[in-house]
């Protein structure tokens, strides 16, 4: 393994000062680990069309696979069982993606106004706290069933655009 590579895999591991960008990341390392082909997992929201593209665009990803249903990654926080069948359907979709197309790059997404949550939110930032928590734990739980080297990531997609949290 070369040693930008290892570098990489050290710090996908440890979540540590890793770049978020794909582009930043293709300027800074010089490396192609499948992490040039994201991942993304994102609600089936249309509203959502003209922000996604516009990141795609932003991040220079020729090719991408998108996981796209209600709810986008909310799924894999939920323990309810009524989501049981959604969070199978996101894992299986990554394992295809990780096996047919070498992606390394996950990103979850979870947006404003979801009504996949099927709850008002009292206020905006109740809703964001809760989008961060689902996020985190979204996050955790996809990282657990992947080794080191993937690196998974939670993004918030407001009107203004895709952010790490």
């Amino acid at each position: 393994m070369t040693e930008i590579a290892e570098k990489i895999k050290r710090l996908a591991r440890d979540r540590k000062d890793f770049a978020f960008e794909s582009g930043e990341l293709r300027e800074k390392s010089g490396y192609t680990l499948g992490y040039e082909r994201p991942l993304i997992v994102r609600c089936f929201d249309s509203r959502l069309d003209g922000i996604f593209g516009s990141f795609v665009k932003e991040n220079r990803w020729s090719h991408k696979d998108v996981i796209s249903l209600p709810g986008g990654a909310r799924a894999l926080a939920s323990d309810d069982p009524a989501d049981a069948a959604s969070k199978q359907a996101i894992l299986e979709a990554i394992d295809v993606s990780v096996r047919a197309h070498d992606a390394r790059w996950i990103l979850l997404t979870i947006h404003f106004d979801c009504k996949g949550y099927g709850v008002a939110f009292p206020s905006e930032e109740a809703e964001r706290e809760r989008h961060r928590s689902d996020l985190a734990t979204a996050v955790r739980r996809v990282r657990e069933k992947l080794p080191a080297e993937f690196f998974v990531e939670g993004r918030y997609v407001d009107g203004e655009g895709i952010h790490p949290v």
